[in-house]
């Protein structure tokens, strides 16, 4: 999946909060985008599965504008997607298992495949202890792992994911690079926020989208140790 985002503005109330924004996403890259909070960087990451539409310039998936897609055009480039969003929006009467398991039933996995990759999941994740727990029993740490094994079930072409490790330790953090870096081996694409430090390190080879005032600046990334 390629997306370009073109001199891209979006304006509440007629005030900027990103600001002819531009940058191109190529398949099988890594861009890590970093800005203090407030600076935008939610607004660029709902760009690029169209739950924004820019105010003026555009957004293309694939060749085609967000803002003439049609729903079902919208809804099969979304399912290429793995999105892990800030409010992380679990299904409330689902339990753990049930919401890392609906991408399996939605791609028409399979039963018993489709439990055992759920399960392998949890397990990659050390949250297999959640599984028959609900949303409201999980703290702000866990809803996020569990956000995160949900858009990675889907074995998404590309993972958008919103300060996945922002509530979480570091070791748990440096677990979730590494899976991370599985994913991106075996060919995935990412787009992820953070404001850690320690996360960004862990992605030396990554491009560095640092996010200021609505102003969006790509750089390389600066020499780190990979874990």
């Amino acid at each position: 999946m390629r997306i370009e985002v073109c001199d891209a503005t979006v304006a509440y109330d007629g005030i900027p909060t990103l600001h002819q924004a531009s940058l191109t996403i190529e398949s099988g890259t890594v861009i890590i985008c970093t800005g203090p909070t407030g600076a935008g960087k939610t607004t660029l990451l709902r760009l690029l599965y169209a739950d924004l539409l820019p105010t003026t310039g555009s957004v293309l998936i694939d060749g085609v504008h967000t803002s003439a897609m049609t729903s079902a055009q919208r809804k099969a480039m979304r399912l290429q997607q793995g999105i892990v969003q800030q409010n992380c929006l679990l299904v409330s009467d689902y339990t753990v298992f049930e919401n890392v398991l609906m991408p399996y039933a939605v791609r028409g996995v399979p039963r018993d495949e489709a439990h055992r990759a759920c399960l392998n999941l949890l397990a990659d994740l050390n949250i297999s202890y959640l599984r028959n727990k609900y949303p409201h029993q999980l703290s702000g740490g866990e809803r996020h792992l569990v956000a995160l094994a949900r858009a990675l079930s889907s074995k998404p072409d590309i993972l958008i994911a919103d300060e996945p490790t922002g509530t979480l330790d570091d070791a748990t953090s440096a677990q979730v690079a590494r899976l991370l870096h599985a994913g991106h081996h075996a060919g995935m694409t990412m787009v992820i926020s953070t404001h850690s430090q320690t996360f960004v390190n862990a992605f030396p080879s990554a491009s560095i989208c640092s996010v200021v005032d609505g102003i969006v600046r790509m750089t390389t990334q600066p020499q780190g140790a990979e874990i």
